[in-house]
């Protein structure tokens, strides 16, 4: 489903060409809508969580326009529509979420976000034209929600204000990660293996014991064929996230899913 379209308008005084409308790479065009995308991962950050410090966000990552292309142009108002890419890098422990379908559950809500190197990359459309009363120049940008969402993400997980590179290793001692309402600790037992216990503070909920069955690096796997049930735990430094599959038999309140964090 197509999100609605984000149309921003900032006007620029034409200093140059004219008073002509710039064509889709000139520098002011790009810096509008490099700015425009900017405002949006902000806007973002700022509906999710009004207390963030938006400012130490923003240090970690920029915001470039590439592949620029003109796909029209209307003479008689002078209005050009143009197509890009939009970039935006992040720190390599940061983009590396993408790899984790728990975070793309959690966070994303399975959106896919394209994530190429250590940049998030989304095709964006802009058009840029002179305003009719002052000649004033028009930038407006559809896309840049999608970077966005990323991000928005990313610190509801916690990602900004935890250690993403130092992973746990689950095999030297019980570690244990928490929420506001359950925990999860992770044992290790006889032979190399790895057992999980989930625990409620409500009382409707029994506690949840079971060994791993597999571990896929940074993510442990608990499979159970026979009654359709899986557990993904996703080990993101000092935050775990927690996914159901199927488990039909699990009351919905009981679930295990959701941000943990190491004590």
């Amino acid at each position: 489903m197509r999100h609605p379209i984000l149309i921003v308008l900032i006007t620029l005084i034409i200093t140059a060409c004219g008073g002509k409308t710039p064509p889709c790479s000139d520098e002011a065009v790009l810096a509008t809508v490099t700015s425009l995308a900017t405002q949006s991962i902000r806007d973002a950050l700022h509906r999710s969580d009004s207390t963030v410090n938006v400012d130490n966000i923003m240090s970690r990552i920029s915001v470039s326009v590439a592949n620029i292309a003109e796909t029209g142009y209307e003479k008689s108002i002078d209005k050009h529509s143009c197509s890009a890419n939009l970039h935006v890098a992040l720190p390599p422990e940061l983009a590396a979420l993408n790899e984790y379908r728990a975070f793309q559950t959690l966070a994303l809500g399975k959106q896919k976000i394209n994530v190429e190197g250590n940049d998030i990359v989304a095709p964006i459309t802009f058009t840029s034209y002179s305003s009719s009363k002052d000649g004033s120049l028009i930038v407006s940008s559809d896309g840049d929600n999608i970077p966005a969402r990323f991000i928005k993400g990313a610190h509801a997980v916690g990602a900004f204000d935890a250690d993403l590179r130092s992973v746990p290793d689950p095999h030297a001692g019980l570690t244990l990660y928490t929420t506001t309402e359950k925990s999860v600790m992770l044992e290790p037992v006889e032979g190399g293996g790895l057992k999980f216990h989930i625990n409620h503070q409500s009382h409707l909920c029994r506690s949840w014991t079971q060994m791993i069955t597999e571990e896929r690096g940074s993510t442990l796997v608990y499979d159970n064929a026979a009654v359709g049930c899986a557990v993904y735990f996703s080990r993101l430094g000092q935050i775990l996230l927690v996914e159901h599959e199927g488990c039909d038999m699990v009351v919905k309140a009981c679930y295990p899913d959701g941000i943990y964090t190491k004590q």
